[in-house]
């Protein structure tokens, strides 16, 4: 009997998530999470231990006009926004690992990635693509949308 109480508490201890890690989402379907944009679509959605976040502009608080200035506070309020989505969910910058970046004017290039630079970690940075569109929503210069890791 101590045999199997002692064997029970070894394997408890083995497959303990260890301390300081994020809890593992049971498998039930994808979790959508309101946006606050006035606009018809999730601010993100977590499948399994993924976090598909939606595309973000550098919207004011309205969410109906860009903040003014051009590219940079476009990047800088585009990032607060997927910051505080990201902390919606326990996550941050660091649990980001992929990134699709969508600009009106691929001349803003240089500007956006010393912007995008500072929010990563050197030698961490989330895989990336990166096109020129024609045209975003509300006549945004930047545009993008990230994968994080939600899971343990």
């Amino acid at each position: 009997m101590i045999r199997a109480a002692a064997l029970a508490l070894a394997l408890a201890a083995l497959f303990a998530t260890p301390v300081g890690a994020k809890e593992a989402t049971p498998a039930k379907g994808p979790v959508f999470t309101p946006s606050d944009m006035p606009y018809p679509f999730s601010s993100a959605v977590r499948v399994g231990d993924v976090l598909y976040l939606s595309g973000q502009l550098g919207a004011d608080e309205s969410g109906k006009a860009v903040v003014p200035g051009g590219i940079e506070p476009e990047t800088r309020a585009m990032f607060a926004r997927i910051g505080k989505t990201l902390n919606q969910h326990g996550l941050g910058f660091d649990d980001v690992f992929k990134c699709q970046v969508f600009l009106a004017d691929m001349a803003d290039w240089p500007k956006f990635n010393a912007i995008y630079a500072t929010y990563f970690k050197k030698g961490r940075y989330p895989a990336r693509s990166a096109m020129g569109v024609n045209g975003l929503a509300l006549g945004a210069k930047v545009e993008m949308e990230c994968w994080a890791w939600a899971g343990g």
